[in-house]
């Protein structure tokens, strides 16, 4: 991670000393023989990376989805990012740590100097100033308006410094501030074109081309701040058939793919030329149950929701599905998210599906209610949607129908009235911080509103949530993350699947290619094998 290294370098010279990377912060799994000393060099050539989930768009503060993600997060930057392996925020875009003052609600950043966004448009605090405007603006659809929840206003006493006044004093805020829905966009950029179809960032990758629903192009910005990167030329292509995409990668028409599924990991164990990685995820896969706004008014009855929850083998999913890639979830948040505590996994609704049947007999009728369930048609949640139908059906429930839907279609339709019982989702927890898992997928104001829960425990769970980001007393902070996880797990609102692990595949052309607990790669990292 040499760039990643000499980043950290610069922000220690300026604010404090922090460890630098070791390697790449997982496990690896070589490739059953090592590439010929003779094989062609990668270098100069295109660098191609097969994602199995289409992209939404290119404007990083109007997109959530890990595909979009992967490409904003080569050609955009945040003022701080997290350390993959301290968790600690160090400066990017910011020069130095920030200044609060004693009530912790007026923070001072100073800014770095001598950067340009891809358009020339000089970075300055106007910019940082214009981007949490937008993400304020109610009407300009923010990803995640949450992020600037706590900004009452902002001030720019000169170029190099922001001054953000805020509501409260938000224990979360650096977090946010490394967050890649807080990527600082082009002022001139973003009022002259569309940055979904058109970005304009300050990093180390510019966008050359792209087209709709298959692939985008970008190039080395040889204008950047920092240390160039090794890799001049990249291409990201979807390809939903994983199978294909894995073809691809032993033809050596892909280099990486950032996702792979455990179906697929043995013919890449067997190809000499590539090498299957891991690293450590802060991703958490759950089944989300509506309690109104549902399909089938029977999601009501908390008890038929608990046997729902009871129904789903979820040991099994990693044991045998999964093949160990993952950690069985037993709360919503997990281990390795600000605010865990051990006392979150006594709210678990184990598997069990003697006592799932036994609710559907005390009950005539309910084994026969149909259930809508939604399930996006990527390969991991097709899988997941397969086997715990199965689940379901052992344990009673005869009417459980899955409609599969195309990932950019769920994204919005999950957010619907009416339009399903129970589906499957993920959240990716880029600043690894409970306020930020609990607050944009729970919140009935701010989050995204693909659970509903009756309204007396909504607004526990809300008051919850502001509890816990209204503070920086860490003690505090987690007494409220755990109602809130206590209130989701025991109303049976949601059944936590699995924390990930991150699973991904390269050629052995290339080095240093991880990717960090909230999912998102950095092709600026990677580098040629010696």
């Amino acid at each position: 991670m040499k760039n990643w290294k000499k980043l950290l370098s610069l922000a220690s010279a300026c604010a404090l000393t922090v460890s630098l990377l070791a390697g790449c912060g997982g496990t690896t799994t070589p490739a059953t023989a090592p590439a010929e000393s003779g094989s062609p060099s990668a270098e100069g050539k295109m660098f191609n990376i097969a994602l199995t989930a289409p992209f939404t768009g290119f404007d990083p503060l109007r997109t959530n989805d890990s595909a979009s993600t992967y490409v904003n997060a080569q050609i955009y930057e945040t003022l701080y990012r997290i350390d993959p392996d301290t968790g600690e925020s160090v400066p990017l875009l910011a020069a130095d740590l920030p200044e609060y003052s004693e009530d912790g609600t007026t923070v001072t950043i100073k800014l770095r100097e001598g950067v340009t966004f891809h358009d020339g448009t000089p970075f300055n605090s106007e910019a940082v100033k214009y981007t949490f405007d937008l993400i304020k603006d109610p009407d300009f659809g923010s990803a995640r308006a949450s992020i600037a929840n706590s900004i009452e206003s902002m001030e720019c006493p000169d170029e190099t410094t922001i001054v953000f006044h805020l509501l409260y004093e938000d224990g979360v805020f650096l977090a946010k501030l490394a967050h890649t829905n807080a990527a600082i966009v082009s002022p001139t950029a973003q009022q002259g074109q569309d940055l979904m179809v058109a970005p304009c960032g300050t990093g180390p990758y510019k966008f050359v081309s792209s087209v709709s629903g298959s692939n985008v192009v970008l190039t080395r910005n040889d204008e950047y701040w920092g240390e160039a990167p090794a890799i001049k030329d990249v291409t990201m292509t979807i390809i939903a058939d994983e199978s294909t995409a894995v073809s691809r990668m032993e033809t050596g028409e892909a280099d990486f793919m950032p996702n792979i599924s455990v179906e697929q990991l043995s013919r890449v164990e067997n190809n000499s030329a590539l090498t299957v990685a891991t690293s450590e995820g802060a991703q958490i896969y759950y089944m989300a149950m509506r309690s109104n706004s549902s399909v089938n008014p029977i999601m009501a009855e908390k008890d038929f929701r608990v046997a729902l929850a009871k129904a789903i083998d979820k040991e099994g999913y990693v044991e045998y599905m999964m093949q160990g890639y993952a950690d069985p979830a037993t709360s919503v948040i997990g281990p390795k998210i600000v605010g865990f505590d051990e006392e979150a996994t006594t709210h678990n609704i184990a598997y069990d599906p003697e006592g799932a049947k036994a609710i559907l007999d005390a009950h005539p009728g309910w084994a026969d209610e149909k259930i809508t369930f939604l399930v996006p048609t990527t390969p991991a949640y097709t899988q997941m949607g397969e086997y715990f139908q199965s689940n379901l059906t052992q344990a009673g429930f005869n009417n459980v129908n899955i409609e599969n839907i195309d990932w950019s279609a769920w994204l919005t339709e999950s957010k619907v009235d009416g339009r399903f019982d129970i589906t499957l989702a993920a959240w990716s927890n880029v600043t690894r911080d409970g306020s930020e898992l609990m607050e944009p997928n729970f919140h009935s104001v701010n989050g995204q509103r693909r659970v509903r829960l009756d309204d007396a425990d909504w607004a526990q769970v809300d008051a919850a949530i502001e509890a816990s980001k209204t503070t920086t007393d860490m003690a505090v902070r987690t007494e409220n993350l755990l109602g809130c996880n206590a209130v989701l797990m025991d109303g049976a609102y949601i059944q936590p699947i699995y924390h990930s692990t991150n699973l991904f595949c390269h050629s052995n052309q290339y080095t240093n290619i991880t990717r960090d607990p909230g999912g998102t790669f950095y092709v600026m990292d990677f580098a040629y094998a010696g």
